[in-house]
């Protein structure tokens, strides 16, 4: 977030950490991929006037 000098402020950018617990390790780099593809269709990232990025954490 960046503040103004007048006390108000906005977003510069947003990143969301998903924890995403997979069965099977070579599923992975999928999910990887998936999240890059859900960003493009996302109802809000596509919305706000600041990137939104996804940094998936992958658990398995």
């Amino acid at each position: 977030m960046q503040e103004t000098a007048d006390g108000g402020g906005h977003f510069t950018s947003i990143t969301l950490n998903p924890l995403v617990t997979l069965t099977d390790e070579s599923m992975v780099e999928k999910a990887n991929a998936l999240h890059q593809q859900a960003n493009k269709f996302c109802f809000i990232a596509n919305s706000v006037n600041f990137p939104v990025y996804h940094k998936p954490l992958s658990k398995v």
